[in-house]
């Protein structure tokens, strides 16, 4: 099925796309002005403890390793930059509406998409493409925003996602065919929605379609494929990740020696 087929099917399954809370709408009209720097993006934030609160902590992460801990949204922005600052916004912003959705598989949904997150960033750094490599923090933290889109509309299903790793992903499949819809095609649609840069958009559709990105102008393409790879080292080697391999040595100069290495270094047992 072609995506635009795809996408009409999910507008047409009856799900609500969320609207950004307002934390997030200031943040981006701060991010519009390229003049403006971390002060007018901390200002834009101030109102927004929830926001704040996920800057500093993923500004204290060990993937980007403070030399010393912020303690402000400046700081925290200051170390961040512009796209990672956004990334965590948006997540924080779509996290928050999704209020009386199944507890566990929230919290399973946006741990995953933040350890995803975190690898794909540490894994592009590792290849001729670590200019993207804000971008595929970004992408990774919101490749599965469809899922909680398409679990609001069906909450029955949230057993699916009681879990982590390679049966989260598994989840994730039964989902779009017992709701008969398509949960990359509700994440493309979001980050359409949410007005994330078009690079990314194209990215999230087609995280699941090697084919696809193999389609898609290089950068597109090249985020796809880091969200493969972040997805790899999160869970190990995947029904998933078969399809993803061969284009990804070739295009990213990522082979198996590099990916294990990749995720001894990220300490995730490879027996998980």
């Amino acid at each position: 099925m072609d995506k635009d087929v795809l996408i009409e099917a999910v507008l047409a399954s009856g799900v609500v796309l969320p609207a950004p809370g307002p934390g997030f709408v200031r943040l981006q009209a701060a991010a519009a002005d390229e003049n403006a720097g971390p002060k007018e993006l901390a200002a834009a934030v101030s109102q927004d403890p929830a926001i704040t609160g996920a800057l500093l902590r993923v500004a204290n992460s060990p993937v980007f390793r403070p030399r010393s801990a912020p303690r402000s949204a400046l700081e925290a922005i200051s170390m961040l930059g512009r796209t990672r600052t956004m990334a965590t916004a948006a997540s924080t912003a779509l996290r928050s509406q999704f209020n009386g959705l199944d507890a566990t598989a929230v919290e399973a949904l946006w741990s995953a998409s933040a350890k995803a997150a975190e690898l794909s960033y540490a894994a592009c750094r590792q290849t001729p493409s670590k200019a993207l490599a804000d971008a595929a923090y970004l992408a990774a933290l919101m490749q599965d925003a469809g899922i909680a889109v398409v679990l609001k509309r069906n909450p029955e299903h949230a057993g699916l996602f009681h879990s982590r790793g390679e049966a989260l992903e598994a989840g994730a499949r039964a989902l779009d065919v017992l709701s008969g819809t398509d949960h990359a095609a509700a994440s493309y649609l979001v980050a359409r929605n949410w007005k994330l840069p078009p690079d990314v958009c194209d990215a999230i559709r087609a995280h699941h379609d090697p084919r696809g990105a193999g389609r898609l102008a290089d950068a597109p393409k090249r985020l796809a494929m880091l969200l493969a790879v972040g997805r790899r080292l999160r869970d190990g080697v995947s029904p998933d990740w078969i399809d993803w391999a061969e284009m990804v040595e070739a295009e990213l100069s990522l082979n198996e020696a590099a990916l294990e290495e990749l995720a001894s270094i990220a300490g995730r047992p490879e027996s998980q």
